[in-house]
């Protein structure tokens, strides 16, 4: 049975070539939607408000040097503490 679900919009930035390269994640922001087992066939509306976000556009490799990505981590927890990822 699942205990809890959380989403979770994540920022990943890299600079950089070769073995100069750092790589950079970031939490923008994690919601927990769901505390519980869901009821078999529910469906679980989500609302994710963007505006208070300091997001910008994803740029893949500018120059070869710089890339910044946006995710949509969704993590599902069950009562074990077995955690299942989709992102």
């Amino acid at each position: 049975k699942i205990k809890f679900m959380e989403l979770a919009v994540i920022r990943r930035e890299a600079a950089g070539m070769g073995a100069n390269s750092y790589n950079e994640s970031e939490n923008m922001v994690k919601h927990e939607l769901m505390d519980g087992a869901p009821i078999k066939g529910e469906c679980v509306p989500i609302r994710l408000f963007l505006t208070p976000l300091d997001l910008t556009p994803t740029y893949r490799s500018v120059n070869n040097i710089f890339s910044v990505k946006y995710y949509l981590n969704l993590v599902l927890v069950d009562e074990e503490d077995r955690r299942y990822f989709k992102q």
